[in-house]
């Protein structure tokens, strides 16, 4: 996947706001060929939202469906698709949770930023396929 450094820097500072909660947002851009033949995700827009979980945001989120549908249309009109989502973990590794797999749709792309100590420790990208469920896909982050 691609991602703008400024959409980047955007994920991890609100990462960093809502610490000790987890955060979440939404990923606007399209699917591109990229010069090796293969298609990615390329984020040209980041959609910080709000985690609604009503128990438990510091080990998981929830977009409410409202925001989704609100945000889907703000990128449609920019010419844009919800191309995927991510949110933080707290004092865990970035690789996916049962409940990660769960909200992913196929074709989206997943980043997850771990906050260790207050600090950003990693950052991963997941892809979900149609079948067999999600593979890590690389970031390259782009001026």
């Amino acid at each position: 996947m691609q991602l703008l450094r400024r959409q980047f820097e955007i994920i991890q500072e609100h990462a960093l706001r809502e610490n000790p909660y987890e955060c979440c947002g939404l990923l606007a851009g399209r699917r591109q060929q990229n010069p090796h033949g293969e298609y990615e995700n390329v984020v040209y827009e980041v959609a910080p939202c709000s985690n609604v979980l009503y128990s438990g945001r510091e080990h998981g989120f929830e977009i409410s469906f409202s925001e989704y549908i609100d945000i889907e249309r703000e990128a449609r009109d920019l010419g844009y698709e919800i191309v995927g989502s991510y949110h933080s973990h707290i004092n865990s590794k970035a690789i996916p949770s049962i409940n990660d797999v769960d909200f992913a749709r196929p074709g989206h792309s997943m980043v997850i930023i771990s906050i260790q100590h207050m600090q950003p420790s990693g950052v991963t990208a997941w892809y979900r396929r149609e079948a067999e469920g999600f593979h890590q896909e690389a970031i390259q982050v782009i001026e």
